[in-house]
């Protein structure tokens, strides 16, 4: 991706060498040796003192570029740590940071140990984007899989059923309504997601006063979308029962999310019963997607209920436009009768 709207070339001249910003700043001793041009490391010769450098700068700069772009801040935080886990397993010098490629060579190593495929990918992809911007010619040598393992798990509403079930039968807290509780929160949030096709962390982010539930929809502010573009999505009448049970038993505060991130995910982490279950929260937005497909819903219609980036559309970016009345015909018409016969705690 190249620089996003509003980057202006020369704000990020590559090395402090050749940025005035960094000519006093970045001044080292004459047999310190560091280097703008590719190490002698790629070309065969290693040599510890062919080092390069990231500065401060270079990284509000990229985080400059995503915001111009209009990236969601919870992909901005991502990036940040991103960039900052690289940073720790590099020379820190106060002012900026030096690294040689077999510094990069290790911290990539470790990522691909302890991380999934699709995250080594995301990282090198915004290690690419810094080393650009600070001029580094080490961004055509940093190549990742082309294909990367993708999750293939098929979802269906059984899967769904048993999920909530099994949820249902364990003791989550000490205190028995305490348990209860937060059982009926899981399940809530689970069933937004599978009839929203919300992300887990718009789930998480989005204050519960953004649905309506007389109204059976889901705003979804740029603030929380991943695409940084405001949404409308819907949830089916069974859903919306629910949450009105929910709501009536438990009022709630309207501007805190149904359920967090961290009640959401520990469980699938420290109990075994569900640790050993095949789908996570992250499924359910897959099982919307699925479902729409197997009862013929449009295409287009789940894109824009999903959120995905229209871009590469010209379909949906130029002409297939709709209201949100027109929206939730679609919607009702495909996922209306769509239930999971689930009752809360």
């Amino acid at each position: 991706m190249g620089p996003g709207p509003g980057f202006e070339p020369g704000l990020g001249d590559p090395q402090p060498q050749n940025a005035l910003f960094g000519q006093q700043a970045f001044q080292k001793p004459q047999n310190q040796k560091t280097k703008n041009s590719l190490p002698a490391t790629i070309q065969g010769n290693s040599n510890e003192s062919d080092r390069y450098i990231i500065t401060k700068k270079h990284v509000d700069l990229l985080l400059l570029e995503l915001k111009a772009n209009n990236v969601a801040q919870h992909h901005l935080n991502f990036v940040t740590r991103t960039i900052q886990r690289f940073l720790d397993n590099t020379t820190n010098h106060g002012e900026y940071w030096s690294f040689t490629v077999e510094d990069l060579i290790s911290h990539l190593q470790k990522i691909q140990k302890q991380y999934s495929p699709s995250f080594y990918r995301k990282n090198v992809t915004y290690l690419k984007k810094l080393f650009r911007i600070a001029g580094i010619p080490l961004e055509n040598h940093l190549k990742t899989p082309r294909y990367i393992g993708v999750d293939m798990t098929v979802i269906t509403l059984r899967d769904v059923q048993n999920l909530t079930k099994t949820i249902q039968k364990l003791q989550l807290a000490r205190d028995p309504e305490l348990s209860d509780l937060i059982a009926n929160k899981m399940i809530l949030g689970l069933l937004i997601m599978a009839t929203g096709g919300l992300r887990v962390y718009e789930l998480t982010s989005l204050p519960l006063s953004y649905i309506d539930i007389t109204k059976r929809t889901i705003s979804v502010p740029p603030e929380v979308a991943k695409t940084g573009q405001p949404r409308m999505t819907f949830i089916t009448p069974e859903v919306q029962a629910l949450l009105r049970k929910y709501v009536k038993k438990y009022e709630p505060n309207p501007n805190e999310p149904v359920i967090s991130y961290f009640s959401l995910e520990k469980p699938f982490i420290r109990k075994q019963e569900l640790a050993n279950q095949p789908i996570r929260p992250k499924h359910m937005r897959k099982f919307f997607s699925q479902e729409w497909d197997r009862r013929n819903g449009n295409a287009t219609v789940k894109k824009l209920l999903m959120g995905h980036s229209i871009r590469g559309d010209i379909n949906a970016l130029h002409y297939s436009h709709h209201t949100p009345e027109s929206l939730q015909r679609v919607y009702d018409k495909v996922f209306g009768k769509l239930k999971f016969n689930v009752k809360l705690l």
